[in-house]
């Protein structure tokens, strides 16, 4: 393989009619190369597939690019969790953000 070390992890959870995108990440070597706006767009067909009309994340709001992406493709902020995340100062936030298919 051109990429010895693992490119990209994502993981998604249906419940009735929504989508939860678990967990998606791309290594820092590859990021910026457009594989995570590609890796949205497929989780969201596989989950309007299975019936879903909104697909939810959490983000960490100091996760900068991570919000730009998901703005970027349609993600809407609809709420913050507080003290969602550990952080080395205690606990960060998570922005919730929505995407209607």
């Amino acid at each position: 393989t051109l990429f010895p070390y693992t490119t990209l992890f994502r993981s998604l959870m249906m419940v009735l009619d929504e989508a939860h995108i678990l967990n998606i990440s791309v290594c820092q070597a590859r990021q910026g190369c457009g594989l995570g706006g590609r890796m949205l767009q497929h989780l969201g067909d596989v989950a309007r597939a299975a019936g879903a009309t909104q697909i939810f994340l959490e983000v960490r709001p100091s996760n900068e690019a991570a919000l730009a992406l998901y703005k970027k493709v349609g993600f809407e902020m609809i709420g913050r969790r507080k003290g969602y995340y550990p952080a080395l100062n205690g606990r960060e936030d998570a922005v919730v953000m929505r995407h209607l298919l």
